[in-house]
């Protein structure tokens, strides 16, 4: 709770997945980050790195907005951020059930609302990915 607030910047494609479609996460270096599986609904987004992840609909639409591109959408979403106080590579167990592994640069981060309220669902972010698409800012009342 204590973390600072960041709002993820810039825009990604994204598609509607194709249930049971796996999906491996890898970092712009070449390293597994997670696995995951699509259900009903879910949508395979693309960052500008090539990084793919699975989100469900809900939200995807609570961190993203159409923009007139055809399947490119904005980024609108916070969270709250740390970087990884361990010094070692960390492994943590994702909300989607999958563990999700990070570096010893990584960031632990949680989703949040524009006034810092946190979604109880820690994830970690390659720390230059982190760079490229979050900005600190503070909290809204």
């Amino acid at each position: 709770a204590e973390a600072p607030i960041y709002k993820k910047q810039g825009y990604v494609k994204a598609r509607p997945a194709t249930p049971g479609e796996e999906i491996t996460t890898m970092l712009k270096n070449g390293a597994k980050e997670t696995v995951n599986k699509a259900n009903e609904g879910d949508w395979v987004i693309t960052n500008p790195d090539g990084e793919q992840y699975i989100i469900p609909q809900v939200k995807f639409f609570n961190r993203y907005e159409p923009t007139n591109e055809e399947g490119m959408y904005a980024a609108k979403g916070y969270c709250r951020a740390v970087p990884n106080p361990f010094g070692k590579p960390i492994e943590i167990m994702a909300s989607w059930g999958e563990p999700q592994t990070g570096d010893e640069r990584c960031f632990i981060a949680d989703t949040c609302d524009a006034s810092g309220k946190c979604n109880g669902e820690p994830y970690l972010i390659d720390a230059d990915a982190f760079a490229r698409t979050y900005v600190k800012v503070e909290p809204q009342e």
